[in-house]
């Protein structure tokens, strides 16, 4: 492989307040044995790719993976500033990329798309798995302090960590609005984080769970990015 490969749903380095961030995910289910094949095809096509913003991820779907599919692309972008730099590839060589890329994949999934709310980034070689949870808080705004304010006072727990929250825009997963993700290092690694703000963080746990108001918990799941341009 060309580049380190990192990790995260969306583990990209930006500021929310500079410029609104964007994403699009399309679910897929890849041709047994083929893992490899596709993160060498992304290796070789996007290493030297330039984006307005943003980038492209490639992720495997772990825990809480649904309709069997085993994979998904995940796009970044700022808001009316996405895409490649004008000149940074030649149109065949997009459809070529996209051709061989296709000839691994089984059958497509659903897409959707959003945006980044809130974002701290973090370690993505410490942290390299991302536990995402699909919900929908009857008052997005107490949950973005809600969650802004727990993030600050257990900071230790999240130090290096990435941890975010945003938007279902376009077709909501089983009709969640919103999302969050925090940064793991494995499945051990999500659940020492769980003991540790249970043990540690009681009383800021319980005024979070207070102040965030009332949440519809609709499915949760676990990313792991194999891929990141």
């Amino acid at each position: 492989m060309k580049k380190l490969l990192f990790t995260l749903f969306t583990f990209l380095s930006f500021s929310i307040s500079a410029q609104q961030m964007a994403f699009n995910t399309i679910d897929i289910t890849a041709e047994p044995n083929s893992q490899d094949d596709l993160i060498e095809l992304f290796d070789e096509f996007f290493a030297d790719a330039n984006f307005k913003s943003g980038g492209i991820l490639l992720e495997r779907l772990r825990h809480g993976r649904e309709d069997g599919r085993t994979h998904r692309l995940v796009w970044l972008w700022e808001l009316n500033n996405g895409g490649r730099v004008e000149g940074d590839m030649k149109e065949f060589e997009n459809s070529a990329f996209w051709g061989q890329f296709s000839n691994r994949i089984e059958s497509w999934g659903s897409a959707k798309a959003g945006r980044i709310m809130s974002w701290q980034d973090g370690d993505v070689k410490q942290f390299p798995y991302g536990h995402i949870w699909d919900i929908s808080p009857k008052d997005p705004v107490a949950f973005k302090k809600a969650h802004d304010k727990i993030v600050n006072q257990a900071s230790d727990v999240f130090k290096n960590r990435v941890v975010g929250f945003g938007t279902y825009d376009i077709h909501r997963p089983n009709g969640a609005t919103h999302w969050v993700v925090i940064g793991g290092t494995d499945v051990n690694g999500h659940l020492s984080m769980h003991q540790d703000l249970e043990d540690n963080y009681t009383k800021a746990m319980n005024k979070y769970f207070e102040d965030r108001g009332e949440v519809e918990h609709v499915h949760d799941f676990i990313v792991e990015v194999l891929a990141r341009y």
